[in-house]
């Protein structure tokens, strides 16, 4: 019973500071399960609800508390993945741009998630 709730490994943190090792670990662990084409972007694979479901449950489980309530209402992890990306980037260009630095610095910055 226990290792029902045993984590895999770290939870995405609401900061988002960890998500690049959080995603390689997701990205690993959903492939194993056999579950990856649940967050691939085009796939012709035919993706059931149950395997969605077990997705989902994975994804949230191994996300901070405070992003599960947050999205709790989205059912699909590939929407769910995109979104989490994209408010990465959206944070991390918002931040580059208030700090004064150069066009190339910024683009190293954005390209490096």
């Amino acid at each position: 019973m226990s290792n029902l709730n045993k984590l895999h490994f770290t939870t995405l943190e609401v900061s988002g500071r960890n998500y690049l090792k959080w995603v390689q670990d997701m990205k690993l662990h959903l492939t194993v399960k056999n579950l990856h084409p649940t967050i691939e972007d085009e796939t012709d694979n035919h993706i059931g609800e149950a395997e969605k479901a077990m997705a989902m449950i994975f994804i949230r489980r191994h996300v901070h508390d405070a992003l599960q309530t947050e999205y709790l209402a989205e059912e699909d992890p590939r929407a769910l993945w995109s979104f989490w990306l994209i408010a990465l980037i959206t944070k991390m260009t918002s931040s580059c741009l208030k700090q004064d630095m150069t066009d190339s610095i910024y683009a190293c910055k954005t390209l490096s998630l």
